[in-house]
């Protein structure tokens, strides 16, 4: 029996990818291959949950020899934050682009 760990990222998929492929016209060549999130619950206000996204850049994590394990290890390297924002309950994705 193997031992899986979680990641503390993963794949762009669903509305979130559909959001920047349509929106930010991101490549799906470099979605699939190098663009991943971090989640995290949360409020937008006190009555509305979301799921806060950070977008990064894979390579470019690895090229810094940086780990993500973790949301906050985006607050230490604001400059790997692609896009940020949220998904809300009924699948609608807000994302600012924050660096190229």
């Amino acid at each position: 029996m193997g031992f899986f760990t979680k990641r503390a990222f993963k794949e762009v998929d669903g509305p979130i990818w559909g959001h920047m492929v349509n929106r930010h016209r991101v490549d799906v060549d470099t979605l699939s291959n190098h663009i991943r999130v971090v989640e995290r619950e949360g409020n937008l206000d006190e009555k509305t949950p979301v799921t806060f996204l950070r977008v990064f850049n894979l390579s470019q994590v690895r090229q810094k020899g940086i780990e993500i394990n973790g949301w906050e290890i985006l607050d230490q390297h604001p400059d790997l934050i692609l896009f940020e924002g949220y998904l809300t309950r009924a699948n609608e994705v807000q994302l600012e682009r924050k660096n190229a």
